[in-house]
């Protein structure tokens, strides 16, 4: 797969980042529930993305391994399930519908030409129980320019580094570098129009994670598409 499989965790670079590479040790392990909701922009042209993208996304941390369950919209219905393995880069969206994995390929398009723009907002909201501090991300990559605010917590850390390993790191939009902590909100403008898309995170459960929930399902074939197959063209 080839841009699709950015699409895959939220609209390629949209979600933007989640945190930068801390020891593992004091990594969070756990899971976190998003909400997504659309604002701004041609009630048609919101109708239309709100089809596409999940409604809701629950990502699961343990060491270097992420995982990600996607529900409503296109892709939650298509690619709904990920898992990355930070020890080798690679990730695989999971069909049980045909007991396949599906390889993620990196895009390159997404890799960053600089490394993002960073300010502080000096603004300071309680999400989920976590105080959260407002920042303003812009980022440059051969797509264009993109601009997000994200409202981060220094409470939950995360290696990405590791859980998302090096050939992934760029494709995937969990990497902010620079950027310490995790974001429970992630507002994105979408290029060319007044819509926005964010994220909020509506629960927060630091607990153990059952490492099995991470593999490919036994049986499971291992293989490459054709994205415009996922969504059939």
């Amino acid at each position: 797969m080839t841009r699709y499989a950015t699409i895959l965790v939220i609209l390629g670079p949209v979600l933007a980042p989640f945190a930068s590479a801390l020891q593992a040790g004091n990594a969070f392990e756990g899971n976190l529930h998003f909400d997504v909701e659309f604002n701004g922009g041609d009630m048609q042209d919101r109708a239309r993305v709100a089809m596409l993208v999940p409604e809701s996304y629950r990502l699961y941390f343990k060491g270097d391994q992420t995982k990600i369950l996607m529900r409503g919209g296109m892709i939650g219905l298509t690619m709904g399930e990920v898992v990355i393995d930070g020890a080798t880069g690679r990730g695989f969206v999971i069909s049980h519908m045909n007991s396949k994995a599906y390889e993620i390929v990196a895009d390159l398009n997404l890799r960053e030409r600089v490394a993002p723009v960073i300010a502080d907002e000096n603004e300071t909201i309680t999400i989920a129980g976590y105080e959260c501090k407002k920042y303003k991300i812009t980022r440059t990559n051969p797509s264009g320019t993109m601009v997000q605010y994200m409202w981060v917590t220094d409470a939950i850390q995360l290696d990405l580094a590791a859980s998302l390993g090096g050939a992934l790191r760029d494709t995937m939009p969990f990497w902010t570098e620079g950027l310490s902590g995790f974001p429970l909100k992630i507002t994105t403008s979408f290029p060319g129009t007044s819509m926005t898309m964010t994220l909020t995170a509506t629960e927060v459960k630091p607990q153990a994670v059952d490492p099995s929930i991470f593999v490919v399902p036994a049986g499971y074939s291992i293989e490459s598409i054709d994205p415009g197959q996922l969504f059939g063209r």
